[in-house]
């Protein structure tokens, strides 16, 4: 599954600056099983685990 999404990121050497706004990005490979609940959750931690740099997400918005 694939799913658009807007969010706001920190750098993980400073983890509470929050200094980069990503007004669209793609997100892919979503597992179809992922409760709608959890999927934020699901796709922040995919954000992070795929970008060491990123510190912490933010106002993370599905498009």
């Amino acid at each position: 599954m694939e799913i658009r999404v807007a969010y706001e990121h920190s750098l993980a050497t400073a983890p509470e600056e929050f200094i980069v706004q990503v007004p669209s990005q793609l997100v892919i490979d979503i597992p179809a099983n992922v409760p709608r609940a959890l999927l934020p959750e699901f796709i922040a931690n995919l954000i992070v685990e795929r970008s060491p740099t990123i510190g912490k997400i933010r106002n993370l918005r599905i498009l």
